[in-house]
């Protein structure tokens, strides 16, 4: 099953990989800024959540929270996605991602900054379900 993103806006997908045992994925807004997502588990703490209810440390926290869609991926579909985005205030558009948005101040929040992001959130993730 997969991020409801990979599924409707394949091209947004900019990485994915897993880390601890939890699926994460890197897109962009088509206005030139990353999200990043994790998956986690039925069963986990932060599963079935508003996005508002997660605490968490995470570039400007939690933004998204929403169950698995179906896809061509295998795997069952009681999973769900959490995520953040990196367009908030002190952030910048990333110019080499498209339609980015004329944003003259702030910090380009780079591919590697959000891959790390998510690395961090899978962690946190897995001493959440200790």
């Amino acid at each position: 099953m997969c991020l409801s993103i990979e599924v409707h806006y394949p091209e947004r997908v900019l990485n994915k990989g897993e880390h601890k045992g939890f699926k994460w994925v890197v897109t962009h807004n088509a206005m030139g800024f990353r999200c990043g997502y994790v998956r986690v588990p039925a069963g986990h703490p932060w599963h079935g959540k508003q996005w508002d209810e997660i605490s968490c440390d995470c570039h400007g926290g939690i933004t998204f929270a929403e169950p698995d869609v179906a896809c061509e991926g295998p795997g069952d579909d009681s999973a769900y996605w959490i995520g953040f985005d990196c367009a908030h205030f002190g952030d910048a558009a990333d110019p080499d991602l498209p339609d980015a948005v004329d944003v003259s101040s702030g910090v380009v929040r780079s591919q590697q900054y959000v891959e790390e992001c998510c690395i961090s959130l899978c962690c946190q993730a897995e001493s959440a379900a200790k």
